[in-house]
């Protein structure tokens, strides 16, 4: 079994929208400088079925990054993807849903994981709950702090705290031979979840910022930088990345920021990484 990443970016991705930094201009002429929006995949090795954890509005590039990666004969809908687990509703994170319905793939009930608040979400709100009414989707309520399964791993969501405008925001927790856990944004890490970082085998958790004051509205924007959270988790014995990468961080280019991080035994995803989990 193994975890792809799909998009390492923060919602708008890099390059990011409107913008003509160094590090957005230099994506836009080079494809492997790019980061798309938040997401990533988790396969079974013979192909019998593979996640998503959030549907980025790269969506459509993301699922050609897994074609031929997985059995396209395996499920009755049109994407040869088993189903979408949602961690919030934010613009990187469910607006990729939209693809789904009879503009684009026109999709057969795929199932999307969420919470209760989530599942309101995608009720209430157009676009969405077009996708309920037509079969598109179909949503399957999950619980906080509750086991699910999907073939055989061990799912467990977890609440980390966000901007949470509407709905709410969650984690997720894996088993399978190692422990994963999935955390691409948060405002700020707490005890508990710091605790489940350091009990993992594998983190992939929010990178978005370097150091504070990277961006004006930072206050506005609340994420950990990078500089705290690895004061925070001192010295490490896991595999740690970083994802969910703002164009304004300045591990995107090979910089001493990068250099300092990577000697210190943290990891920074990219677009196609793979991980054995």
């Amino acid at each position: 079994m193994r975890i792809k990443i799909l998009g390492s970016g923060q919602d708008a991705g890099i390059p990011h929208t409107g913008c003509n930094c160094e590090v957005c201009d230099k994506a836009r002429d080079h494809n492997e400088n790019r980061r798309l929006g938040p997401s990533i995949a988790i396969l079974d090795d013979n192909g019998d079925f593979c996640y998503l954890i959030d549907a980025s509005p790269d969506f459509k590039y993301q699922l050609d990054m897994i074609r031929g990666e997985i059995n396209e004969k395996k499920r009755n809908g049109r994407l040869p993807i088993s189903g979408i687990l949602l961690t919030h509703a934010h613009l990187g994170h469910f607006s990729g849903l939209w693809q789904l319905g009879r503009e684009a793939v026109n999709e057969n009930e795929l199932p999307v994981f969420c919470t209760l608040k989530m599942k309101h979400v995608l009720l209430d709100n157009y676009p969405f709950n077009l996708l309920i009414q037509n079969k598109n989707i179909e949503v399957v309520e999950i619980h906080l702090q509750k086991e699910f399964k999907l073939n055989g791993l061990t799912g467990i969501p977890i609440k980390v705290p966000h901007r949470d405008e509407v709905g709410d925001t969650v984690g997720y927790i894996f088993q399978s031979k190692k422990r994963i856990i999935y955390i691409p944004d948060i405002d700020s890490w707490t005890d508990e979840v710091l605790n489940e970082i350091r009990n993992s085998d594998i983190a992939i958790i929010d990178g978005t910022f370097y150091s504070k004051g990277e961006i004006p509205e930072h206050d506005e924007v609340p994420h950990p930088s990078i500089l705290e959270t690895i004061t925070l988790l001192g010295d490490i014995r896991n595999e740690i990345y970083f994802t969910h990468i703002n164009h304004t961080n300045p591990i995107n280019i090979k910089g001493q920021e990068r250099k300092e991080l990577e000697r210190k035994g943290y990891k920074i995803a990219y677009d196609g990484m793979t991980i054995e989990i």
